[in-house]
């Protein structure tokens, strides 16, 4: 990019009034300076910037009979777009002769009055280009905050998307290969469909990036950024346009193109981890001494190391399942990783980190949390989360009823899991709810009746509230309570009998 400030339009430098600059001759509607510049030289030519405002009092041009016309001469040919007369010192008023030359070579002429200095012109000027450079790159930090925002929520596709409406062009990435990797089409003003993967293809082909140019009839416009090779890998964006692209437009493109890479070398870091998960579930297989959970549960602790244990328990495998998802959005949205893992097909567990609460654990469950039963430990480091832990709090999470919460020292099951309590209750339940599932046609539906079991123990016995837990019509949960009555051998009426069997079921593992 050039480092020449963006052109300001000469009626922009009129209309500021603190000047009184004087127009004498009209520039075109449209034109514009880029620089202002004071000299005093007759020819001034190899110092002069295209497009500039020349700013002059006359004191060599006195000295010459007749000068303008070549003066005006030799400014046209540097592509001047104005000439600032200085008046009150060498001439009382704009010479009738360079107003003539100036005229007939189509560059404006204002009248600077004695009054007002050269170098409050420039400082003026140099203030709107500081201000207009403010705003444009407010505007371009805007477009890059939108952008990686696009990016980070959804990916190459929603990149595209916003770019190609951020440039006003068609845009595509493809690899040097020539494979399409995502593309966006757009379509102009004028109805006509802009599509960029032609020309990304071409520009595979090349591999190299391209400046802005046009096509042979200047009425397309194409810039493509490389982007950063990765082995023998490259990719590059290329956009397309019915127009041509401003400096604003290639920063947002360059920015774009280092979002693109880092979606496109995902999968690079992305299987460095899979690589590590498949040397820990080898390791686990072969039983090869110390995995190394700390490398892989860091994540979940706290700044201490702790973690917090959490059991959720559902009726419905569905319900647990919209748990774990509402949960995986939650923790996404935190920029951080979900921890779990099944226990069974209605329990899982989780960790967390030691210094969440009760209530955030919950509220990471959403409305999803209202199905199913959670209980929550207390923190410890992740090394001293065992299976007798894990077991107190299932035990803990299947005794409550769906859209409860057990905090670590409300739970009061941990005397369930004393040696002689627990003895008691394997041996009732060999008697009962193992012969619930041993009812059953096939596996999964004896699970179905010790689920059915249990949640309508859960629900006082009421069929309606347990059909409803279950989403099942009240008819089916009765024939499955008939058929459990039977296989068990017990009297279902009696609330005894159902205080039993709901802690037997419950401490099932």
């Amino acid at each position: 990019m050039s480092d020449t400030p963006a052109a300001l339009p000469l009626t922009w430098l009129h209309a500021q009034r603190e000047l009184d600059l004087r127009p004498v001759v009209a520039a075109a509607p449209d034109a514009g300076f880029s620089v202002i510049q004071p000299t005093e030289l007759t020819d001034p030519r190899e110092f002069l910037a295209p497009h500039a405002v020349v700013l002059t009092v006359g004191v060599a041009l006195s000295r010459e009979a007749d000068p303008f016309p070549d003066y005006i001469a030799r400014l046209a040919e540097a592509q001047v777009t104005a000439v600032g007369f200085g008046t009150g010192l060498f001439y009382p008023t704009v010479p009738e002769a360079l107003v003539d030359a100036a005229r007939a070579r189509g560059i404006a002429v204002f009248e600077v009055p004695r009054r007002t200095a050269f170098i409050s012109i420039l400082n003026t000027v140099q203030a709107e280009h500081t201000r207009r450079a403010r705003l444009d790159q407010e505007r371009l930090i805007s477009v890059q905050e939108q952008l990686s925002g696009a990016a980070v929520r959804g990916g190459l596709p929603a990149l595209l998307t916003d770019v190609a409406s951020h440039l006003a062009a068609a845009v595509a990435v493809t690899d040097n290969d020539g494979r399409t990797q995502g593309h966006c089409d757009r379509t102009t003003e004028g109805g006509v469909l802009l599509s960029a993967m032609e020309a990304a293809k071409e520009a595979s082909r090349s591999n190299r990036s391209s400046a802005d140019h046009s096509d042979a009839g200047g009425e397309r416009w194409r810039i493509t950024q490389r982007m950063t090779r990765q082995g023998e890998r490259l990719h590059f964006i290329t956009v397309l346009a019915d127009h041509p692209f401003s400096p604003h437009d290639r920063s947002v493109l360059k920015h774009a193109a280092g979002l693109a890479d880092i979606l496109l070398q995902r999968p690079v870091y992305l299987r460095q981890e899979r690589n590590e998960l498949n040397s820990l579930a080898l390791r686990l297989h072969l039983g090869l001494g110390h995995v190394p959970g700390g490398q892989v549960l860091d994540q979940a602790a706290d700044g201490e190391g702790r973690v917090r244990p959490v059991v959720v328990a559902a009726d419905r495998v569905a319900d647990l399942r919209r748990a774990l998802d509402e949960a995986d959005r939650t923790t996404a949205r935190e920029g951080r990783h979900l921890v779990s893992t099944g226990l069974d097909t209605s329990t899982s567990l989780f960790l967390f980190r030691g210094t969440r609460t009760v209530e955030g654990i919950v509220g990471t469950f959403g409305t999803a949390g209202r199905r199913v039963r959670i209980a929550v430990g207390e923190p410890v480091a992740w090394s001293e989360v065992s299976m007798e832990r894990v077991h107190r709090l299932e035990t803990a999470a299947r005794s409550l009823t769906p859209g409860s919460v057990a905090g670590p020292y409300q739970a009061g099951t941990d005397w369930l899991e004393r040696p002689a309590v627990r003895e008691a209750l394997d041996m009732r339940a060999a008697e009962t709810v193992d012969r619930v599932v041993a009812a059953g046609r096939t596996p999964e539906e004896g699970r179905e009746l010790l689920q059915t079991l249990e949640t309508w123990l859960r629900s006082g016995g009421k069929t309606a509230a347990a059909a409803d837990v279950l989403g099942v019509h009240r008819h089916t949960v009765r024939t499955r309570i008939a058929r459990i009555a039977e296989a068990c051998e017990v009297d279902l009426s009696d609330p005894v009998v159902r205080a039993e069997l709901l802690l037997v079921a419950v401490t099932r593992r």
